[in-house]
């Protein structure tokens, strides 16, 4: 399963047809270079809180992306293309 982290990160990137390809991500004060994106999956549920009543606006729009840094290690991010800020989060080493 991994170690979860859940943390927000700063993400440098590049724009992409069809999506962003993160290249290097801030975490904790420091840089972590992206060697290669492994995989990448986009969510659109309405997450696990129960909801008595979804509606199509509640719903999670996230990019996730399995990604491998130059020392190995494996870690997954995502970007929140659907909050205002449009964060990016460190979810778990892999």
């Amino acid at each position: 399963m991994g170690e979860l982290i859940a943390e927000n990160i700063e993400v440098t990137f590049e724009q992409r047809i069809g999506g962003k390809l993160p290249l290097v991500f801030r975490w904790r004060g420091e840089g972590y270079e992206i060697q290669k994106v492994l995989e990448v999956w986009e969510e659109h549920g309405l997450g696990k809180a129960p909801l008595r009543r979804p509606h199509w606006w509640q719903r999670r729009h996230r990019v996730h992306y399995i990604v491998k840094l130059e020392d190995g290690e494996t870690y997954e991010i995502y970007w929140d293309r659907g909050s205002k800020k449009k964060d990016w989060t460190l979810l778990k080493r892999i």
